[in-house]
């Protein structure tokens, strides 16, 4: 009875060791996927400004081309204009 105590208890041990062997590899396997996700978040971050200073510089140069729209759009008014007052005459 002693023996079968022991084995069993010596079963339960084995197990409980290749179970802590099991979750150590999966934690190794957590911390590394971490360590590449805070990889990726430092890229993103680093990137930030410079993706700022783009939407920055293409919201200039919209509204510079919403301004050259408005000019050309009172010029052709004015080439109108003046269109009409020599068919008038």
């Amino acid at each position: 009875m002693k023996r079968v105590m022991a084995v069993v208890f010596v079963l339960a041990l084995c197990t409980s060791v290749l179970g802590g062997c099991a979750s150590q590899s999966a934690v190794q396997q957590l911390q590394a996927q971490q360590d590449q996700m805070m990889q990726r978040l430092n890229a993103l971050e680093q990137a930030q400004p410079a993706n700022v200073q783009a939407a920055q510089r293409a919201e200039a140069a919209a509204q510079r081309a919403e301004a050259a729209a408005d000019r050309a759009e009172q010029m052709a008014n004015k080439a109108e204009s003046i269109f009409m007052k020599h068919l008038k005459k």
